[in-house]
């Protein structure tokens, strides 16, 4: 927040006041910094009931979106990555999704890139966990009010070759 300073000046003393300062007409008021760790980890716990509609508010609806997940390779749609879930999540009751420390976040006007690492603790409906880690790529548009996802990209690394003797 800018302030503004007055000094006042008389044989008594001085005075000096702040006080927050006012746009001027046509003056472009400082935009509060958007918090997309929070953002992105409020999405990673939606996704906690492997539920697409408690998600649905983070991403944007075009039929054309690609979204690149783990398995199978690739959503073109909203619809398309809602419908698809469920069936790739089949064998799992919930799971915790923590966005990792790595964040790195990258805004340009309206559209904000970010890359970071996850972990995943899955618990499967037979009552076993499954522990998993990946990588994550998103790209968000603000929309009015909104960062809506337009593209998201998540992977896990290869296991390591066989080792032979």
């Amino acid at each position: 927040m800018k302030f503004r300073i007055m000094v006042f000046s008389s044989t008594v003393g001085l005075l000096l006041l702040t006080y927050p300062a006012q746009a001027r007409q046509g003056e472009k008021k400082e935009a509060p910094v958007y918090d997309f760790r929070v953002h992105l980890q409020k999405l990673y716990d939606a996704w906690s009931d492997l539920d697409p509609a408690k998600a649905a508010p983070f991403y944007a609806k075009e039929a054309d979106h690609v979204f690149f997940d783990i398995a199978p390779l690739k959503y073109t749609g909203w619809a398309q990555y809602a419908e698809g879930v469920p069936k790739a999540f089949s064998a799992y009751s919930s799971g915790k999704f923590t966005l990792g420390k790595d964040l790195r976040v990258h805004r340009h006007g309206n559209l904000t890139w970010a890359t970071a690492t996850w972990r995943a603790e899955l618990l499967k409906k037979d009552g076993t966990k499954e522990n998993a880690e990946g990588r994550y790529t998103v790209v968000l548009e603000k929309r009015g009010d909104d960062w809506l996802i337009v593209h998201e990209h998540m992977s896990v690394p290869t296991p390591p070759p066989p080792t032979t003797k």
